[in-house]
């Protein structure tokens, strides 16, 4: 069995790579899908979403952590995951 996760993904501008990784609760998963502008025909949101500066600080701000908007371009990005149970504590930080 599967089910989509959501992360908010921040992407070095200079590099192109993935800097940091944020796992987006399914309680605010609604509220991320208004900030990323998902489409109506996207429901599980399993696409890779921009996220405009002020969005992507307001979605920071309720995941209670900080990111860089200067530095970094973030999205809201939808995974299919196998198994039951992914780990939703889990948060990435490429960065240290």
């Amino acid at each position: 069995m599967s089910r989509i996760t959501h992360s908010l993904v921040g992407y070095d501008r200079l590099t192109e790579r993935v800097a940091e990784e944020f796992d987006v609760p399914d309680a605010v998963l609604p509220r991320a899908k208004e900030l990323a502008r998902v489409s109506a025909d996207d429901r599980d949101a399993i696409g890779c979403y921009r996220l405009e500066a002020s969005a992507a600080d307001d979605l920071a701000n309720i995941l209670k952590t900080r990111i860089d908007t200067r530095r970094r371009d973030y999205f809201l990005e939808g995974f299919a995951v196998a198994g039951d149970s992914p780990n939703p504590e889990m948060s990435v930080d490429r960065n240290t």
